[in-house]
């Protein structure tokens, strides 16, 4: 096998490797911090997602290993890098009318930010993959270079782990599920609690059923338009729980030892 195949065959699955395990320390960690609350995580599961990471990965390595040049491949693979997440972004965002080009200026121009900010990670990768290389050429054996991959795996797989929700967060996600999970057995309005009794777009014992993924938000959460008391204000988050049954139910909460204000919603807003 010549040179440049093996450093492109090694950037491929050393790529995969680093992604794999980026993506199920990332995916798996809250649901091993909340063990049995259904969490949501698009676009495919946790599971879905972390092979995704793989594959990113093996994208990634591939492209940073093509060129014989490590800066070439490095500044490369960034590049590729930013514009799939800014284009990510902007799809997710959905624009239409006056905010297309709004997003789209604003996209143009994080695409240089997030490139420096990924320049140093794809270096990382195209590092780890030299260091397969020097030594397949050097005959060196495995004990003598196996110390920089390993390293990198798991200093992936640490970044990739302190992804989880932060602990009031978490608190927050488990009375919901508490909540919700003691609600669908309630036998009449009364036996609800008082967030539950009188909701927008409700009632909870109609839509309320059935299998749900919780998720957790603090930041724009005045797009529900759910009355904020002044109380603790720093501190208002939301958990949402989106039904497979297409209704939303989302509840602001102003601290962990106060009942949560809800609302339904039958589309979440953007």
């Amino acid at each position: 096998m010549s040179s440049h195949r093996y450093r492109r065959l090694t950037g491929l699955w050393f790529g995969a490797g680093l992604g794999l395990v980026f993506g199920f320390t990332s995916q798996f960690t809250n649901r091993i911090l909340l063990p049995g609350v259904p969490l949501l995580q698009p676009p495919f599961g946790p599971l879905g997602n972390a092979w995704l990471c793989a594959l990113a990965g093996a994208l990634l390595g591939v492209i940073s290993a093509w060129p014989e040049s490590s800066i070439q491949g490095t500044f490369v693979a960034s590049a590729v890098s930013a514009l799939v997440i800014v284009a990510g972004n902007f799809a997710l965002a959905r624009p239409s009318g006056n905010t297309l080009v709004a997003i789209l200026l604003t996209g143009i121009f994080l695409v240089l930010p997030f490139w420096a900010m990924l320049v140093p990670l794809i270096a990382a990768l195209r590092w780890g993959v030299n260091k397969f290389v020097d030594a397949r050429a050097d005959y060196l054996p495995v004990r003598a270079y196996i110390a920089v991959p390993i390293l990198l795996l798991l200093g992936v797989g640490l970044v990739g782990g302190l992804l989880h929700y932060r602990a009031d967060a978490r608190v927050l996600i488990s009375q919901m599920h508490a909540m919700l999970q003691e609600s669908q057995q309630a036998a009449g309005l009364d036996a609800l609690p008082p967030a539950l009794r009188e909701l927008e777009n409700g009632p909870f014992l109609e839509r309320g059923q059935g299998a749900y993924e919780l998720s957790w938000n603090g930041q724009q959460i005045e797009r529900f338009r759910i009355p904020r008391p002044g109380l603790n204000f720093d501190y208002h988050s939301v958990v949402i729980a989106q039904f497979k049954s297409g209704w939303n139910l989302v509840c602001l909460y102003i601290a962990p030892d106060k009942a949560p204000l809800c609302k339904g919603f039958d589309e979440l807003p953007r």
